[in-house]
């Protein structure tokens, strides 16, 4: 085995010693220094290099870019009216919501009741004309009912700019309890002493009706619906128009109740 291996060991010298010539011939004819390429590219230098010459590229490149790049349109401003910046979900805490949707409207009623508001209008209208002492607000409809769906469509607008991530029945919920307490609040001696109206004017307010306030509230939901493919500053727009409506029409609204109430 020992002269076996003293072979193969002086085979393999001899082979590198006839290669020799040719791998010298090799280097020469590929010219000074080409045999050391791989320490040239791994050296600092080059690599600095290489480094400048990719950021001047992808410099170019965004330049080039910022020539050709397109303006997007708002696709919300593609329609009208305006639609809003994305809508709700439509599934998720369903559940939680429709409780409170029981609470809120079985609280209203027994409010209305401890109150003793009549259930409804006995003058056989759905809708009370404006200038019509008796039926005013005892009727399920009238002209305040655009107020209340007005209300209901700026309340969510709000409720969704403060809150994007609640689902459309977390919306509806809210709308509803704020529609609710509204109406136990201005149903309440203290309240109704506030608007400061006299017997004998046309507006004369003696608290709701358990149909209109219930109607209330549904106007309020209506117009949350309503609301909820609108961008907000519609929703904004249509607000002050129905108060100018509102206002010129039977001579009352939010802003001069307002009014009356600071008025004393």
């Amino acid at each position: 085995m020992a002269r076996q291996r003293v072979g193969v060991t002086v085979d393999h010298q001899h082979a590198r010693l006839r290669c020799q010539p040719q791998r010298d011939q090799l280097r020469r004819q590929s010219g000074p220094g080409n045999h050391d390429i791989g320490s040239l590219i791994h050296s600092p230098r080059f690599r600095r290099a290489l480094v400048l010459a990719d950021g001047a590229l992808s410099f170019q490149t965004m330049k080039d870019e910022n020539h050709i790049a397109v303006p997007v349109r708002d696709q919300r401003f593609a329609s009208w009216p305006p639609v809003a910046r994305r809508l709700p979900g439509a599934h998720g805490r369903g559940r939680q919501a429709a409780v409170l949707i029981l609470l809120a409207l079985t609280a209203k009623l027994v409010v209305l009741m401890i109150l003793n508001r009549p259930l409804g209008c006995d003058c056989g209208q759905i809708w009370s004309i404006p200038g019509q002492v008796v039926p005013n607000s005892r009727t399920a409809l009238d002209p305040y009912s655009f107020q209340h769906l007005i209300f209901g469509a700026a309340l969510i607008a709000v409720v969704r700019r403060i809150r994007p991530d609640w689902p459309v029945w977390t919306l509806l919920a809210a709308v509803v309890a704020s529609s609710s307490i509204w109406e136990m609040a201005e149903n309440l001696p203290a309240s109704i002493a506030l608007f400061g109206y006299s017997s004998g004017d046309p507006l004369a307010y003696d608290g709701d009706s358990i149909a209109n306030s219930m109607a209330d509230t549904a106007a309020a939901v209506v117009g949350a619906l309503l609301a909820l493919p609108v961008a907000g500053w519609v929703v904004g727009l249509a607000a002050v128009g129905a108060e100018i409506w509102t206002t010129a029409w039977i001579g009352d609204g939010f802003i001069t109740t307002l009014a009356r109430i600071v008025a004393g």
